[in-house]
């Protein structure tokens, strides 16, 4: 098992944030979609209550097949974990590009199983400093809404 080396913090906009410990492996992902390099994304489900039935009836790691379903669109799962709260299984994968993040997603939500599926791209640390660079450098002319 890889040594756990810190915290990712990935904040939502409504303010929730998650926090996961990062394997090794991890900081060998740069996803700034350049190079090859594969971008990660989380996708987040919860399962309807005939599919919880059916696997506290026939109890099963689904995991080996999520992995296939990322590989099969060129991507790698990293993790999968089930969760309390408003999902229930939460997956880590890199993926190459949106589309093949998409397909996975839509493959998911159509076997029924889940009564949401949603999808969402995360940015390595030195990616979100870099857009915070680029956010202070341009001046694009956007202004809070004000009274």
């Amino acid at each position: 098992m890889d040594t756990l080396l810190g915290k990712l913090w990935i904040f939502a906009l409504d303010g929730w944030h998650f926090s996961i410990r990062i394997p090794r492996k991890w900081f060998l992902i740069n996803n700034t979609h350049t190079g090859g390099e594969m971008a990660l994304y989380m996708f987040k489900a919860s399962y309807t209550s005939q599919a919880i039935k059916t696997m506290v009836d026939n109890p099963q790691d689904r995991s080996g097949m999520i992995s296939k379903a990322c590989e099969a669109f060129g991507g790698n799962m990293i993790g999968m974990y089930m969760a309390f709260g408003d999902d229930d299984v939460i997956v880590i994968a890199e993926v190459p590009n949106d589309v093949s993040a998409a397909s996975i997603s839509a493959q998911v939500a159509s076997g029924g199983a889940c009564s949401s599926v949603t999808t969402t791209q995360l940015l390595s640390m030195s990616d979100w400093v870099t857009a915070c660079e680029k956010a202070k450098s341009v001046s694009s002319g956007y202004t809070a809404p004000s009274s």
